[in-house]
C-alpha cells in the first residue's frame, strides 16, 4: 500500500514539474510575443493587443489541461508526436488567437475545443499499449547494402538534374528554394525522400554502429544533408541531423521532460539576450518566430478564413479528392493564404497538420486528423514494438515535417510511409549491443 501511494505521488510531481514548465513556457512566448515579435513583424500579422483578465485565464486553462498528458520521458513516437505538436502548435496557436485581438472573441470558441479534443486523442494514443505485429526479418548485411544501393541511386538522379554546386548561405537561401519548387512534383519528391528518409537512414545506421564504422557513416550522412541544403536551400534540411542525434542522445539518457523544457525556456532567453547584444533579431526570429510562433499564426489564418469568415472547404479537392470534388480556388491552401494574409503570389503558407484539417474539413477535422495520425504513428509503434528507439530516430523528421504539413502530403512526399517501410524492415534494434539503462 505505501508503495502504490509513494508510486502516484512520484507520478503526480513529475506531472506537476511538466505543467509548471508548460506555464513558463507559456509566459516566455508571451514575454518574447510582446516585447520583441510584435513590435519587429507587427506587418506579417503578430499584432499584439493586450489580453483581458478572462483570456488570460483561459489561455492558463487550455495550457494546462493538455500539458497532463505530456509524456515525462520522450521515449516513443506517440509521446514525440504529442510533444511536437503540443509545444509548436498547440500552446501557439492559442496565445497568438489571445493577444491578436481586441477583447474576448468567442468565434474562436470552437477552434480552442477542437485542438483540445484533438489534445486529448493524441494523449490516449501515447499511453495505449502497442500491439505485437510481425516483424519481417532480414540480415543486417544485407539490408545495409540494399540502403546503400537506393541512397545512391536517389543522388546520382539528383546531381545529374542539380550538378555539385556549393550550399547557400543559410540567412539567404530563398533563390535556391524558388528554383527548386519550380522543377516538377518527381524532383520535389526525390528531394524529400533525400532529406527525411535516406540521409537519417545513413545517419541512423552510424549511430547505431560502432567505431571505425560510426565514424565513416556518420559522415558519409552529414554530407547527404549538405547534399540536399545545396538542392533545395531548405533550412529544415540543416535542423535534421541536429534533431536526430539530439533525440538519440535524449533517448540514451534519458532525461526527464522537464529538464528538456527547462532547457528549451533557458535557451530562448539566452536568444533574446544575445540578439539584444547584436542589436537585432536573429537567434529569436529564427528559434521562435519562424519555429514557434507562425505556425499558431498560421493556424489562427485558417481557421479564420475557413471558419469565421465560411469560406468554401476544400475537401481535398487540390489533392488525391481532385476527381470528385472541384477546387473552387484553383490553387492550394498555402498559396491561397499566402496570398490573402501576406499579399504575395509566391509565398506558400504551409500550415502544420491541424490546420490543413481547417482548410479541407472544416473545425470538426481536427479531431478527425488527430484520429488518423495518431493511429498511424500508433501502429507505427507497434511495427516497432521492442526497437522504439529506431522508429524514434527514423520517423523524427517525417514527424516533425507535421509541424509544417499535411498528414496525406507527410505520408506520401515528406517520406513518413517510406520510413515507416524502414522501420519495418530494419533488422534487430539499434541499441540492442549498447546496453541503454532503462529508467521509469
Amino acid at each position: 500500500m505505501l508503495t502504490s501511494s509513494l508510486r502516484y505521488s512520484v507520478v503526480l510531481l513529475r506531472k506537476l514539474g511538466v505543467l509548471i514548465w508548460s506555464l513558463a513556457y507559456l509566459i516566455t512566448l508571451f514575454g518574447v510575443y510582446r516585447g520583441f515579435i510584435a513590435p519587429f513583424y507587427n506587418y506579417m500579422g503578430f499584432v499584439y493587443y493586450p489580453p483581458t483578465t478572462g483570456e488570460v485565464f483561459l489561455a492558463v486553462l487550455l495550457t494546462i489541461i493538455p500539458a497532463f498528458f505530456v509524456p515525462y520521458r520522450l521515449i516513443s513516437l506517440s509521446g514525440y508526436l504529442y510533444t511536437l505538436t503540443y509545444y509548436l502548435v498547440y500552446v501557439p496557436t492559442i496565445l497568438v488567437s489571445v493577444v491578436r485581438y481586441p477583447g474576448f472573441n468567442a468565434e474562436f470558441l470552437a477552434l480552442y475545443l477542437s485542438l483540445l479534443l484533438a489534445m486529448l486523442i493524441l494523449g490516449f494514443f501515447v499511453y495505449l499499449p502497442t500491439i505485437r505485429v510481425p516483424h519481417l526479418r532480414f540480415k543486417r548485411l544485407s539490408w545495409n547494402f540494399a540502403i546503400l544501393v537506393f541512397t545512391l541511386l536517389v543522388y546520382t538522379a539528383l546531381i545529374a538534374k542539380f550538378g555539385l554546386r556549393p550550399p547557400p548561405s543559410p540567412l539567404n537561401p530563398y533563390d535556391v528554394r524558388l528554383a527548386a519548387r519550380e522543377l516538377g512534383p518527381l524532383t520535389g519528391y526525390l528531394l524529400r525522400i533525400a532529406g527525411n528518409v535516406l540521409a537519417p537512414a545513413v545517419l541512423v545506421m552510424g549511430l547505431c554502429s560502432r567505431p571505425p564504422r560510426r565514424v565513416l557513416l556518420l559522415g558519409a550522412g552529414l554530407a547527404l544533408f549538405v547534399l540536399v541544403y545545396s538542392f533545395d536551400g531548405t533550412k529544415s534540411t540543416l535542423f535534421s541531423p541536429l534533431l536526430i542525434i539530439a533525440l538519440w542522445y535524449i533517448y540514451r539518457r534519458r532525461p526527464p521532460m522537464t529538464r528538456l523544457l527547462g532547457l528549451g525556456v533557458f535557451l530562448i532567453w539566452m536568444g533574446v539576450f544575445a540578439d539584444l547584444l547584436l542589436g537585432k533579431l536573429v537567434f529569436t526570429s529564427i528559434g521562435v518566430r519562424r519555429a514557434v510562433l507562425i505556425p499558431g499564426l498560421l493556424t489562427n489564418y485558417y481557421y479564420d478564413f475557413f471558419v469565421i469568415k465560411r469560406n468554401p472547404l476544400y475537401f481535398y479537392s487540390h489533392s488525391f479528392m481532385k476527381g470528385i470534388f472541384q477546387n473552387v480556388y484553383d490553387t492550394s491552401p498555402s498559396f491561397l493564404i499566402g496570398k490573402l494574409y501576406f499579399s504575395s503570389d509566391i509565398t506558400s503558407a504551409n500550415a502544420n497538420f491541424l490546420a490543413d484539417a481547417i482548410a479541407n474539413l472544416g473545425v470538426l477535422g481536427v479531431p478527425l486528423l488527430a484520429v488518423l495520425t495518431g493511429s498511424y504513428v500508433y501502429l507505427m509503434r507497434s511495427l516497432a514494438r521492442g526497437r522504439e528507439e529506431l522508429a524514434l530516430l527514423m520517423a523524427s523528421v517525417p514527424l516533425f515535417a507535421l509541424m509544417n504539413s499535411s498528414f496525406f502530403t507527410t505520408l506520401l512526399t515528406h517520406g513518413l510511409f517510406l520510413a515507416t517501410l524502414v522501420i519495418w524492415f530494419f533488422p534487430g534494434s539499434c541499441f540492442q549491443a549498447l546496453h541503454v539503462r532503462k529508467r521509469l
